[in-house]
């Protein structure tokens, strides 16, 4: 099967993990019946959920999630696709830096008032630690209703 999907990449800092059960919340609302890494998450898995993460690992650690059983089917079958019913598989990709990350400017902020945006523009970036996160969701967030919401659940996730 070829990779689908539409990625859509951040930086985040470390509260990353609280957004992520902040994010899995909202989204088993959304699917009662939601399957988290092939496995149906009831309220007593969601009870205890934390989210899993080896520091500086080799490779990405991934939370698929899917609406149920028939979805996890289709995701086998047809990758990140929507189906039927205008909704379709969708994974968040993770890896932890506990290394510092620098950056020379700061472009293209949002969800900030404005005052605060243009004093944060072209400003510099010290974390001493971060996620790199990749959302991949099955089609293009601006122009896909369902991709939107799910990128929508993610960032304010962060807010809450």
């Amino acid at each position: 099967m070829d990779l689908t999907g539409y990625p859509t990449d951040f930086v985040a800092d470390l509260g990353f993990p609280g957004a992520a059960r902040r994010f899995l919340e909202r989204r088993a609302r959304h699917w009662p019946r939601l399957f988290l890494n092939g496995v149906p998450l009831d309220d007593t898995a969601l009870g205890g959920w934390q989210l899993p993460e080896e520091p500086d690992a080799s490779e990405s650690n991934i939370l698929g999630f899917a609406r149920d059983a028939a979805m996890e089917q289709h995701w086998e079958d047809e990758g990140y696709a929507l189906d039927e019913t205008g909704e379709g598989p969708f994974a968040l990709f993770y890896s932890r830096y506990g290394r510092r990350l620098t950056a020379g400017a700061i472009t293209g902020v949002s969800g900030v008032p404005e005052q605060v945006a243009e004093s944060i523009e072209s400003i510099g970036l010290m974390l001493s630690g971060f996620f790199v996160v990749s959302l991949l969701t099955p089609d293009d967030p601006a122009t896909d209703p369902f991709s939107g919401t799910v990128l929508r659940d993610l960032r304010e996730s962060f807010a809450e």
